[in-house]
């Protein structure tokens, strides 16, 4: 009697566990929203690490920021975000596809960072060159002599 009230326990207490594993939240946040909402809480905190102190002064509060910006509740996230993170390769995909937006995001800055250092360059060689032919046209191209001047 004693093995078969164990054995049943065992399998009860496992089946709760599967039961746990796969109860989806009422209010799942789909796994792209999801994807926007982390890409937008890394963007802010690398930003909050360097503008701390204008975001404070604009009295932003970034993680209400999101929340608003997404239409959520910090309940929904934690229990969506709960929910992937039992999926490990659901979790995987979400955290790979931000860290890819991350990168193209990085690239983008590089290259538009290189674009102006660029055309800066440019620039500033055109610069130098106008003045060059605008001193050439007002310099005149024989020196006056002292003696037309005396008389």
């Amino acid at each position: 009697m004693k093995k078969i009230l164990i054995i049943t326990l065992i399998f009860y207490s496992c089946n709760l566990i599967n039961k746990e594993k796969n109860n989806i939240p009422e209010n799942l946040i789909s796994e792209e929203k999801m994807i926007n909402i982390i890409y937008d809480m890394s963007l802010i905190s690398v930003s909050k690490g360097i503008n701390k102190r204008i975001l404070e002064n604009n009295g932003m509060k970034p993680k209400s920021y999101i929340l608003n910006k997404h239409k959520i509740d910090s309940l929904q996230f934690v229990k969506s975000n709960e929910y992937y993170s039992k999926d490990l390769e659901k979790y995987l995909y979400i955290y790979e596809s931000v860290l890819k937006r991350l990168e193209i995001n990085r690239e983008i800055i590089v290259d538009s960072i290189e674009y102006y250092k660029k055309n800066r360059a440019q620039r500033s060689k055109q610069i130098i060159s106008e003045e060059q032919k605008n001193n050439r046209l007002t310099k005149p191209k024989k020196p006056y002599r002292s003696e037309i001047l005396k008389n």
